[in-house]
């Protein structure tokens, strides 16, 4: 049996999972679990603009459990949809800045497993609920590209480094239902002036040669 630990380990360093049987749900954290996910953060969080966001491990070790739950459903189809939901659900919803990024340490992986469990299957039940999943955590469901708008608000604690993180990844995106309101628009259009004028940029050095 994979442990949390060694699926986070796999997943973290390579991108990759495995299994040789069922995952037995894991239940609160770990020491080996926690410093695996604490180093990730500290690699993630360079990326980030702003003040610094605390690392909450509690949040990031249930959004590991999550992933690991959700690969295994990925590849078994055999749970009944009322225990997968079980599985597939957070304990509570994003408020707070650490929430939001300690969660999207492991979410960022989800919208792959969303796109190729849809592909495969559009019906699946397991596709509804990452999706709804998706829609609950904003900053990775964006990644997503999910024309059902999300379902909380897209504020992300008013953390600018997020609200950035965020802008940028709905640009790629471009889904209108997921345009943020406030500062978040306002980064929105910060980040959409920069591609437009490195467009430009790159359209003038091609004129040039």
């Amino acid at each position: 049996m994979v442990d949390l630990e060694e699926f986070l380990a796999g997943l973290l360093s390579e991108g990759v999972a495995v299994f040789e049987s069922p995952p037995v749900p894991a239940r609160g954290t770990s020491a080996r679990a926690v410093e695996l996910l604490a180093g990730a953060y500290d690699a993630y969080r360079l990326d980030l603009a702003g003040p610094t966001i605390p690392f909450d491990p509690e949040v990031a070790c249930e959004a590991g459990e999550l992933v690991r739950q959700a690969c295994w459903a990925m590849v078994s189809r055999g749970d009944r949809v009322a225990d997968l939901a079980g599985r597939l659900a957070m304990s509570g919803p994003p408020v707070r800045p650490s929430d939001h990024a300690s969660a999207d340490l492991l979410f960022r992986f989800l919208p792959r497993l969303y796109r190729r469990a849809r592909s495969t299957s559009p019906v699946d039940p397991f596709v509804g609920l990452i999706a709804d999943l998706l829609r609950r955590w904003p900053l990775s469901g964006v990644l997503a590209g999910l024309d059902e708008p999300p379902l909380a608000p897209i504020d992300l604690g008013g953390h600018p480094g997020l609200l950035l993180l965020y802008a940028e990844r709905l640009v790629v995106q471009h889904r209108p239902s997921w345009e943020p309101v406030g500062a978040g628009l306002d980064y929105l259009e910060l980040v959409r002036q920069d591609r437009s004028r490195s467009g430009s940029r790159e359209q003038g050095s091609r004129d040039d040669w």
